[in-house]
């Protein structure tokens, strides 16, 4: 048989589980573990992670269980950091980065720390506000603003009638009505405002100069106004003052054939309306989304939406109301196949007003209808595939078209594209391996927009929290059969893996001198690691890992026939520290012959060739080459 060279050009179409091993193509490998293939077509060893210090903050718990960025002063330059540690089950702290410097948070409604809800806090950024959704004692969705900690969202309902008493002498008769909203304002501008209280029915004496209306209790949430309405048909009512909560009364003395009419109109009841416990959230322009509940199961499957900003109330990101505030009928919620196709797990909006909803095994897509009234109306894409909660990232296809990456509980990645859904293939026998039942955490995800890559950190192997993470390299994806797609996998493990919270975050970074803006993944590890900058150094969190890249086999003389190896190239980057370790491996095994080289330039050259001449395999009916760390 003529000699001939068995050249290795590229290895990243990635690896692949899925097909047989001698059926991949020559781009594919069998193996390819804490590698990618973002710079190299061989692959190349990834990145590891190194601490965000956590010094000043009070971010002491077990574990890190949540991870999100927002930009309160819409300054890209200038983030905020949220970070919340938790011993689930005992204790969790809320804490705050700006600037460099962490400082606690004291949520008004402290978070419910049962394995159950605290891995699965949401939040997202709208009007220059960052909305929370964790489960608590009240039935309220919370709020970080510029100015509070973290409160809840809305001004809640007075929860009694004000109280009148006659004053003075004089003609002050017939009856009337008295009711009272609280407010926060900033100056003169009304930043919340609250529905009103019961109604006070009030027969003066006839004898008095006019009544004393005294507000009821203060509802104690950041409260800085009450609002007196007046009626005199309890049907149209008028604002008719608006006093500091430190001054409790307020004296009427209009008399009863004037009336009202020329003061403000109120608001009708319903306009205030507050949010519930969501459990997900997503944006819409200025409209705050809001889906499923945490503890009501007649609500696993709604959707909410608030005012859009412009609306003519206030507080509008922080209401839902269930009239428009002259009092029209509004709807602002739907049920989206109640009962059906399991409880919703995740929302995420798309592009040009698009908001997609996720089940169990189900998705949804909500498009504006242009109506005040139902401001949404819900399009089933799929009951075929749904999404496990924390698995739902916005990222690009490898063309450039916006694409919704997810993890569906039965088949594993997917996505949804111009194309609409599609499985992405390759990774069959490892994700037989995902736990989808892990009781404290299954899956999380973010898209790293520098590299273009998806990754998923996944339980797996019976363990209930993830200890795999999935990385797909997207600008390898190609089209497969039957609206598929596949390529690009590798696989990562060691601590990088074991992330229980995963935020993309924008950071300013000095590299060689030069001042950037830097995009990566951070992720929250438990003690004593805590949060984690991925993507740099060497090791995780100083524990090292190894690099393995094995290939397909290769059968090059046929199964009867045997066939060798008598000597071996390289062409790779020079790195004067790294280390290389080449195997022959025979038969799946049988025999390993391997070989270990430095990568160092002899001057100053880029790319270094390294020949070896004992890398040798003799008697082979299957060759595989494996790369690996010494």
């Amino acid at each position: 048989m003529p000699l001939q060279d068995l050249v290795l050009n590229s290895l990243s179409g990635g690896m692949n589980d899925t097909d047989s091993p001698n059926e991949l193509p020559e781009d594919q490998c069998v193996l390819a573990e804490n590698v990618e293939f973002f710079g190299s077509a061989l692959g190349e060893r990834r990145n590891g992670c190194g601490a965000l210090s956590i010094s000043g903050s009070g971010l002491t718990g077990t574990t890190i269980v949540h991870l999100s960025q927002w930009f309160p002063d819409n300054d890209v330059l200038d983030p905020e950091f949220i970070a919340i540690s938790s011993t689930p089950g005992t204790s969790a702290v809320v804490s705050a980065r700006t600037a460099g410097t962490w400082a606690d948070i004291t949520p008004t409604d402290a978070l419910n720390t049962t394995i159950a809800n605290i891995y699965d806090i949401v939040t997202v950024s709208v009007n220059d506000k960052l909305f929370m959704a964790y489960r608590s004692a009240q039935d309220r969705l919370h709020v970080r603003d510029a100015v509070s900690g973290l409160r809840r969202t809305g001004m809640a309902t007075p929860g009694a009638a004000p109280t009148g008493a006659n004053t003075g002498a004089g003609s002050y008769a017939t009856i009337r009505y008295f009711r009272v909203r609280f407010t926060e304002k900033s100056g003169s501008t009304v930043i919340r405002r609250s529905e009103f209280s019961a109604v006070l029915s009030f027969t003066p004496s006839g004898s008095g100069t006019g009544v004393i209306i005294t507000k009821p209790a203060t509802v104690t949430e950041g409260e800085t106004h009450w609002e007196l309405e007046a009626s005199t048909d309890n049907a149209l009512f008028y604002r008719i003052a608006d006093t500091a909560v430190g001054t409790t009364t307020v004296t009427d003395s209009t008399a009863f054939a004037t009336g009202y009419s020329s003061n403000p109109l109120s608001h009708s009841s319903g306009a205030y309306g507050l949010q519930p416990s969501a459990r997900y959230l997503a944006a819409d322009g200025d409209r705050l989304l809001g889906a499923g509940h945490w503890t009501d199961a007649t609500k696993q499957s709604q959707v909410w939406w608030s005012a859009v900003f412009n609306d003519p109330g206030v507080g509008n990101d922080e209401r839902l109301p269930t009239v428009t505030t002259g009092g029209a009928a509004i709807t602002t919620n739907t049920n989206i196949d109640n009962y059906e196709n399991g409880p919703i797990t995740g929302m995420i909006a798309g592009e040009y007003g698009t908001v997609y909803v996720f089940k169990w095994s189900a998705i949804y897509k909500l498009v504006r209808t242009g109506d005040n009234t139902r401001a949404y109306e819900a399009i089933t894409i799929t009951k075929r595939v749904g999404a496990i909660k924390g698995s739902i990232v916005r990222g690009v296809t490898e063309y450039g078209a916006n694409a919704i990456y997810f993890v569906d509980p039965l088949i594993g990645p997917c996505r949804l594209s111009p194309n609409g859904p599609q499985q992405i293939t390759g990774l069959r026998s490892t994700w037989g391996r995902v736990n989808t039942q892990a009781t404290n955490l299954v899956a999380r995800g973010c898209y790293y927009p520098y590299k273009q890559q998806v990754h998923w950190w996944v339980a797996v192997d019976g363990e209930n929290q993830p200890g795999l993470k999935l990385v797909l390299q997207v600008s390898e994806l190609r089209q497969g059969e039957d609206n598929t797609v596949g390529r690009g996998w590798s696989l990562a493990t060691g601590r990088i893996a074991q992330a229980r919270a995963v935020a993309v975050f924008t950071e300013v970074v000095s590299i060689d001198g030069v001042v950037s803006l830097s995009e990566r993944p951070f992720i929250g590890l438990t003690t004593p690691d805590y949060i984690q900058r991925c993507d740099v150094e060497e090791t995780d969190a100083g524990a090292p890992y190894v690099a393995v890249l094995r290939t397909r086999p290769y059968i090059v003389a046929g199964l009867l026939n045997r066939w060798g190896a008598m000597t071996a190239a390289l062409l790779a980057t020079a790195n004067s520290s790294a280390n290389l370790v080449i195997k022959f491996i025979r038969d799946f095994g049988l025999e390993t012959n391997q070989i270990t080289t430095d990568l160092k330039p002899a001057g100053s050259e880029t790319l270094v060739v390294k020949t070896f001449n004992d890398l040798r395999m003799s008697n082979a009916t299957i060759v595989q080459i494996e790369f690996t760390d010494p």
